[in-house]
């Protein structure tokens, strides 16, 4: 069976799977409530602001140093991206949210592992155009995320977008960096494809936070990127 039969395969049983458990989440059959998960998501927001505003303050200087201090970049920015993932996983803890547990620490080995073999590469002059529009508008998406957070939405969500501290930003985040990267790292990608297009369209169906649209966006990017690149390798060995 060739990669591209394979990851089409693999796109369907992730789609049957998500509409089931979409179809029992929404019934309260899985530990929770739509209503009640939102309300952890809103606590934890509420209750981590002062976390959210330092990882805004790294961001930005992330962001910064990504530019400007070309040789480090490679080391700066998946550190960065680890500690993304361990903040999220220290705070389910605060509220109990239990997917966290397992889906971040697995994204931290994943994006460890593509450092150590070197397949998180920031080389932004080899982007093309659309990674750069895409990346850029993910990274800016979960540092300015509209949902969530207290009234007045669109200021707050400057100071304390929940980026580091619950799933669906945080793994905004990593979609634009991994949109940013020249290089590919196949099993990550996979796995930050499925969080994004999971969190996101659970988000959008269940508890219409509808700012996930941006979220499932670039993840679906990221699919059709690494499908095109994957299919392209298949023709061409």
């Amino acid at each position: 069976m060739s990669k591209s039969a394979r990851f089409i395969i693999g796109a369907l049983v992730f789609l049957l799977s998500f509409i089931f458990i979409t179809i029992q989440f929404q019934a309260g059959q899985l530990f929770m409530t739509p209503d009640s998960l939102h309300e952890k998501l809103v606590n934890t927001t509420r209750d981590m602001q002062g976390l959210s505003l330092v990882n805004h303050i790294i961001f930005i200087l992330v962001l910064c140093s990504g530019f400007v201090l070309n040789r480090s970049r490679n080391i700066i920015i998946p550190t960065f991206m680890i500690y993304l993932c361990v903040g999220v996983f220290a705070s389910a803890f605060k509220h109990n949210i239990f997917i966290n547990y397992f889906y971040f620490p697995l994204l931290i080995g994943l994006i460890f592992h593509a450092f150590l073999t070197k397949k998180l590469s920031f080389n932004y002059s080899a982007l093309k155009t659309q990674d750069k529009i895409f990346g850029i508008l993910a990274i800016l998406g979960s540092l300015w995320y509209l949902a969530l957070v207290d009234s007045p939405v669109l200021v707050n969500a400057l100071l304390y977008s929940p980026v580091g501290v619950v799933n669906c930003p945080t793994t905004l985040a990593l979609c634009g960096f991994l949109i940013l990267n020249t290089n590919r790292s196949f099993f990550l990608e996979l796995a930050v494809i499925c969080g994004a297009i999971f969190f996101g369209g659970l988000g959008i169906l269940t508890m219409s936070v509808y700012y996930d649209i941006l979220l499932v966006s670039m993840g679906l990017f990221l699919a059709w990127r690494l499908w095109k690149n994957d299919f392209a390798s298949t023709i061409t060995s």
